[in-house]
């Protein structure tokens, strides 16, 4: 499905039903709004995660503009502080009130960065597996390399270093394996990847113009709704002692951040047993606080 929302199109879907029977009367659940990796993939990296996150709450996808089947827009657009903008007048369009967004990887970015613009808009909001767009420069190329040995280390580092060569294909093939501890995920990655639809033009401008001019971390100051951050203890694209540093950022009161042992970047599939039910519990504590919306 594809939503206006004026100047431009969104495509989005959504997983599990909004409203349920029960006894002699309906009960609506509550909607989980997922922000997808990247810069220059598409919803894909997360549908398959939060798949089972349907059983309780619907789940709605979409695409980032610029990204998946969602308008390309125009270069200057593909920012942070737009796609936060992007993800309020979705949610407004939907009409959903104090909605619980779930941003994982770069998503968490456009969350974080969402959250800390529109303070008084979410309900709360979920970073899991990201840094909220604070690059770990050295400790990622550690991590990589304590995860995948010295040519993952290597490959890392020349991709910090700017290399002008195309790694994309030995990233492939050597780091993105790395990204979950659990069996078989080297031979599913591969298919993961081949589902997607990449603008790798996207990337390509956010790492060139926006990475450098805009950290959400600069905003953390701002944010006011209750945030839970989802943290994998071996996760090397996003290394624990980053993420540990992120949630310090944020405000203590209405903060929870969960250390999940033995995950790496794929939280949900490598600790389904603990990623979940800390997301089960967040949504039950935010609409306790928020039981009309």
């Amino acid at each position: 499905m594809r939503i206006s929302l004026g100047d431009v199109c969104l495509w989005f879907d959504v997983s599990g039903p909004s409203v349920i029977p029960q006894g002699d009367t309906t009960v609506e659940r509550p909607v989980l709004v997922a922000v997808h990796g990247g810069p220059g993939l598409d919803h894909m990296t997360v549908k398959s995660a939060l798949e089972p996150l349907a059983a309780d709450f619907q789940v709605l996808y979409f695409d980032l503009r610029g990204h998946g089947r969602s308008d390309r827009s125009s270069a200057e657009s593909w920012n942070m502080r737009t796609w936060a903008d992007d993800l309020r007048r979705l949610c407004d369009a939907l009409g959903l009130r104090k909605p619980v967004v779930l941003g994982s990887s770069f998503g968490g970015d456009v969350a974080l960065t969402y959250a800390a613009l529109f303070p008084d808009h979410p309900g709360g909001v979920i970073l899991a597996n990201t840094t909220g767009g604070h690059w770990g420069g050295p400790r990622v190329i550690e991590a990589f390399g304590r995860v995948g040995g010295p040519e993952a280390a290597a490959i890392i580092e020349r991709i910090y270093a700017g290399d002008a060569g195309d790694l994309q294909a030995e990233f492939n093939r050597v780091c993105y394996p790395l990204y979950s501890a659990t069996p078989g995920w080297a031979g599913e990655s591969r298919q993961f990847l081949a589902r997607m639809i990449r603008n790798p033009d996207v990337a390509a401008h956010y790492s060139s113009h926006e990475v450098s001019s805009f950290d959400p971390w600069s905003l953390t100051g701002a944010v006011r709704c209750p945030v839970l951050v989802l943290a994998g203890e071996d996760d090397p694209v996003c290394p624990l002692p980053v993420v540990e540093e992120l949630a310090s950022q944020l405000p203590a009161g209405t903060t929870r951040l969960v250390r999940l042992p033995g995950a790496r970047h794929t939280i949900f599939l490598d600790r389904p047993d603990l990623a979940f039910p800390a997301v089960k519990t967040f949504v039950a504590q935010i609409r306790e606080s928020h039981p009309a919306s």
